[in-house]
């Protein structure tokens, strides 16, 4: 009994460090995020160039979140977690010391491949808490991470108007990096065995020449389960990529549009960003309160918030009023945070106990690829009219809708109706 209530306490203590780190973590990038690119244009980059340097770190994500996903499957969370934290804070220090163009984009490779951390804490905490409470754990994890960038962006301002500033944030970030690594190695508690084994579920010898004719038969019924399995969770990572490229193409021309229509300036622009990662961050924190309106039913739940979603980007596209624009800004943060929660933990249920790195990566993977296109396909959409990327962004989420709503959701249904 009190070795039982010992591991309670240390599982609670290990959760809520990655809460801590989470926020630590997207806190220290936002400070410098919206530097890089101004210190491109310093540097002579014209726009297409500094679209193609900042293209980089997703190219890089692209392949680097599955196979750093795999790896901390197979090698163990905690000691890819410390590569991870050390070898960012090594990246960022170098992309401070860039002196030309060259420079900046190749130092945003070791940055694209080691920045795994939101991935691999998310992963932790999947292999520590038991599927019903993943869905609170990952909302207040988003949460605390959402507040990190609110946070980081004001510190990194402040320090990038003293002289020397970009290389005295990126200085900054690197050794906050470094203090998390450490933090990491004496504060999160991670045993390798709660990842668990792929062959758990693999029969004996004995087993296999006793009952042949049997257990090829299982064999064939396995096997066309995990085929249904697979679809099942490619279904998901499609829902998640269209969901998320919903959003990002939307985002990547907000401050833009803002400008165009109602002639914001970039304080106004600060101020209802923050606004939306305020709300977005309270949401994700009492997500899993939320969920028990639905009964812990992940799918409805992220039907009905991505409905909201869809309709929440086209009233802020044709809003006629900036007031009333951030009327609905507040349902576009709070829908979007729960959908990104409840995504999230209906892939790792569905897959399988050991591949809970992959399949975080894989996601990650999709959404660095959505980063690669949005830029693009949102400037040209703005060519066209300036509601084009608004309305680009709820066509695509009305694809995801459909195919949430006919592949995840009945599928589900059907399979209820089977059971009964």
């Amino acid at each position: 009994m009190a070795s039982s209530q010992v591991s309670i306490r240390t599982e609670k203590f290990t959760i809520n460090c990655l809460y801590l780190l989470g926020f630590l973590d997207l806190m220290t990038v936002s400070m410098g995020l919206p530097l890089a690119a101004r210190r491109a244009r310093e540097l002579g980059a014209t726009p297409s160039i500094v679209g193609l340097i900042g293209s980089v770190y997703g190219a890089i994500q692209f392949f680097s979140n599955p196979l750093v996903g795999k790896f901390s499957d197979v090698a163990g969370r905690k000691k890819v977690l410390l590569v991870s934290l050390l070898g960012t804070g090594a990246a960022y220090l170098l992309h401070g010391l860039s002196v030309s163009l060259i420079m900046l984009a190749l130092t945003r490779i070791p940055i694209g491949l080691f920045k795994q951390s939101q991935s691999l804490c998310k992963a932790c905490l999947a292999d520590i808490t038991a599927p019903a409470q993943r869905i609170s754990v990952f909302g207040k994890f988003n949460a605390f991470s959402s507040l990190g960038f609110v946070v980081g962006p004001l510190i990194g301002g402040h320090l990038a108007m003293t002289d020397n500033g970009f290389f005295r944030v990126f200085l900054l970030e690197g050794i906050l990096f470094v203090a998390m690594t450490i933090f990491t190695w004496l504060c999160i508690e991670h045993d390798d065995q709660q990842q668990s084994s792929p062959n758990k579920d693999v029969g004996t010898a004995s087993e296999s020449s006793e009952f042949d004719g049997a257990r090829n038969s299982e064999i064939q019924t396995k096997s066309g389960r995990k085929l249904q399995e697979n679809l099942k969770i490619a279904n998901l990572l499609i829902v998640r990529f269209l969901m998320g490229f919903s959003m990002i193409i939307f985002r990547s021309n907000f401050s833009t549009v803002l400008e165009f229509r109602y002639n914001t300036t970039p304080k106004t622009n600060g101020y209802i960003m923050s606004f939306n990662g305020i709300v977005g961050g309270l949401s994700g924190y009492f997500v899993g309160n939320l969920l028990t309106f639905y009964n812990n039913d992940d799918a409805k739940a992220l039907l009905h918030f991505s409905s909201i979603l869809a309709m929440s980007i086209f009233c802020v596209t044709f809003s006629p009023e900036l007031w009333v624009l951030v009327v609905f800004i507040a349902p576009l943060a709070f829908s979007s945070a729960v959908s990104r929660v409840c995504s999230t933990n209906l892939t790792l249920k569905r897959g399988r106990a050991d591949e809970k790195g992959l399949l975080l990566g894989v996601g990650n993977s999709l959404m660095s690829f959505a980063r690669m296109l949005s830029p693009t396909l949102g400037g040209l959409a703005q060519e066209l009219s300036v509601y084009a990327p608004g309305m680009l962004s709820v066509s695509v989420s009305a694809v995801g809708i459909l195919l949430m709503a006919t592949r995840i959701v009945g599928a589900e249904a059907s399979e209820e109706k089977k059971k009964d």
